[in-house]
């Protein structure tokens, strides 16, 4: 049995050669024995089958290797007779323990042809995911190509594929001549050919190996940098979830496709080359693609690749930490891109670990300033919105974390009393993220109440993703005075419609200007809504029905289209009016926009005289969604109203009306 101990010898240490067995790489050891199991491995050696001689020395060879080996087992040969499309990958690297290897050995039958070329490219196949990796074949044959492949063209597509892939080549009883055949297929990858019946010089190795081994189960050093316990952070994140990727639990994390920021132990930088995804099982759901990114500017800042790496959907039994590794690189945040899954449809992962070293001597990443002075929006410090396009937007400034379906568009808040306030800084909540949180938004400032003009501030842009510190993103400009705030939402981040959250604007009540004169406040009306039917006002001709709607004091919706009504004072008497009110409930496309008011005399189809033409703003405004609209008092019998235009709907439809004055004794 000399060739026997040849053989577990030369095995033995190919395998030790090909993995190294360094603790700290031992989720980067890769090996796929690939073995030949065709008809002329039923020929004997030294009294016994080819075969069995096999079968006994790689199982031996297997039960000297350590747990932490990740190997694979593709045979061929081993079903069917004559056919070379008869290869197969009996187990995938990592997904059994060598003694399961060893057992499926055991149970091989020699049949069929010798399709070496086929069989590496299909190996090759298995080390995708391992790029970077301490990756080899070792392929056992007692013969050379059967099927018409070309090995060496196989081995050099391997070398150019940058699989860091060598093939280690185990000739069993081969000729001189056959050896030339083969031999070419280590070389082409920088894997060494041996001949298993060079015993002498291989049998000094194998004291060797067995030291390399021992010193393989050393217990590795605690060095996962991002994980809680030692100081890594997650920074920003599309939402909670993420935070149990590196909390040590190791539950799975619902996070869908996005990316997340950790920091490491107190923003200092670390050195790493290396990233590490827990895979407990195969699961249609786990991550596949992902893409890792460091930088030195904090969560929002520049971030530089690292690379694009993809996961095997299979658990890996002697570590189920699949190891991805790139050139060592030192910064103080890593970026994370969760890219597709397994087909599931969205991705639940797992635990995270990156194993480096944190320059503890170096400075911590500077903390955040606090803001200086307190929130103006704020009811507590007497912020109120004063016009918006519908009551969701007064969930924005009530300091309750609550959505608020806003859509695009605009809405001002005034300061406490309206007085002047000086600020620098604006805060939008952002909880999570969500393809209708808003994203493009602009700031203006003014004095002249929610409908005089505005100076713009600027325009700004979120973030669609969580800051975990504060889930609130800072928008910081140049100080400005104003005694109101209109805030412009533009676009979302892809929904089809904008739903916002909390608002803050940080600053301080400008004192020095205090008392200066506030804007005037419209008078109030000094009788009553002549157009009330309590007072006498009826309508007396227009268009349709709908018109009865405007002045029946319900607020109703009235699709009135463009038209004129005429009303009525009490017992059609003359009255004095110096105002007309116009409801607009909220923002609407069919609102009504532009209007003419006239009074005559002389009945429905007498003359009328135009008190004025007047236009609405498409707004909601909060303290009173009543918009007045103010002309010398004029003294009539009746009231004609024409509508004339809409903002953009196609028709009119309009809310209540009010005529404020007095009848005239």
């Amino acid at each position: 049995m000399m060739i026997g101990r040849h053989l577990v010898i030369l095995i033995g240490l190919m395998i030790a050669v090909a993995g190294g067995w360094d603790r700290s790489a031992r989720a980067e050891t890769n090996i796929m024995l690939i073995v030949d199991a065709s008809g002329s491995m039923k020929k004997k050696v030294d009294g016994e089958q080819r075969m069995t001689a096999a079968k006994r020395v790689l199982a031996e060879t297997l039960a000297t290797l350590p747990a932490a080996a990740r190997l694979g087992l593709l045979v061929y040969g081993h079903r069917t007779a004559k056919d070379c499309s008869d290869m197969e990958l009996v187990s995938p690297i990592g997904a059994e323990d060598a003694g399961a290897l060893a057992g499926r050995i055991k149970a091989l039958k020699p049949i069929g042809e010798t399709p070496i070329a086929a069989s590496l490219e299909l190996a090759a196949k298995s080390f995708t995911a391992f790029a970077g990796q301490n990756n080899s074949i070792v392929l056992v044959t007692d013969g050379i190509e059967e099927c018409a492949g070309d090995p060496c063209a196989a081995a050099r597509a391997i070398g150019a594929a940058g699989l860091d892939l060598k093939v280690n080549v185990v000739g069993f009883t081969l000729k001189e001549e056959q050896k030339k055949l083969i031999q070419c297929v280590a070389d082409e990858t920088g894997g060494t050919y041996y001949d298993a019946s060079n015993s002498a010089a291989l049998s000094a190795a194998l004291a060797s190996v067995a030291q390399v081994v021992q010193v393989a189960e050393a217990t590795p050093p605690d060095d996962n940098i991002l994980a809680a316990q030692n100081g890594g952070t997650l920074l920003a994140a599309p939402s909670d979830e993420w935070l149990k990727l590196n909390d040590g639990a190791e539950e799975r994390a619902t996070t869908y496709t996005g990316a997340a920021v950790w920091a490491f132990k107190e923003g200092k930088p670390a050195t790493f080359d290396n990233v590490e995804v827990l895979i407990p099982a195969t699961d249609q759901y786990n991550l596949k693609d992902f893409e890792v990114l460091v930088g030195d500017e904090g969560p929002l800042g520049a971030f530089r690749p690292v690379g694009q790496f993809t996961t095997q959907n299979i658990k890996m039994m002697q570590a189920p930490y699949q190891r991805f590794t790139f050139p060592a690189v030192t910064a103080r945040y890593l970026k994370v891109v969760f890219n597709t899954d397994h087909g599931g449809g969205y991705v639940a992962a797992h635990e995270l670990r990156v194993h480096g070293t944190v320059d503890e001597a170096a400075e911590g990443a500077a903390a955040a300033a606090a803001p200086a002075g307190i929130d103006l929006l704020s009811p507590a410090n007497g912020g109120a919105l004063l016009a918006a396009p519908s009551d969701e937007w007064a969930k924005l400034n009530d300091g309750a974390p609550d959505r608020a379906v806003t859509y695009s568009g605009s809405a001002v808040w005034g300061f406490k009393d309206q007085q002047p306030a000086s600020f620098n800084r604006f805060e939008m909540l952002i909880p999570a993220t969500d393809q209708y949180n808003a994203k493009e938004f602009e700031l203006f400032v003014g004095d002249e109440g929610p409908t005089g003009a505005f100076r713009s501030i600027g325009p700004f842009t979120t973030v669609n993703v969580k800051l975990m510190q504060s889930p609130y993103q800072a928008f910081t400009f140049p100080p400005v005075t104003g005694r109101y705030l209109k805030v412009e939402l533009k676009t979302d981040c892809g929904g089809g419609y904008v739903a916002a959250y909390d608002f803050r604007l940080i600053g301080q009540f400008a004192e020095a200007n205090a008392t200066a004169t506030q804007p005037a406040t419209p008078a109030a009306a000094a009788s009553g809504n002549l157009l009330d039917p309590a007072m006498g006002g009826a309508l007396i001709a227009a268009p349709n029905d709908e018109w009865l709607k405007l002045n029946d004091g319900k607020e109703d919706r009235a699709v009135t289209y463009a038209g004129e009504g005429i009303w009525a004072f009490k017992d059609q008497k003359p009255a004095t009016i110096d105002g007309f009110d116009v409801l607009i409930p909220a923002t609407d496309q069919y609102n009504l926009k532009e209007f003419e008011l006239l009074v005559g005399d002389d009945g429905v189809t007498g003359a009328f005289r135009s008190i004025g033409t007047f236009s609405t703003q498409n707004i909601k405004m909060m303290q009173s969604p009543y918009q007045h609209f103010s002309f010398p008092p004029v003294t009539a019998r009746y009231l004609k109203v024409v509508l004339k235009s809409d903002w953009g709907g196609g028709y009119i439809a309009t809310h209540e009306f009010r005529a404020t004055g007095a009848l005239t004794p």
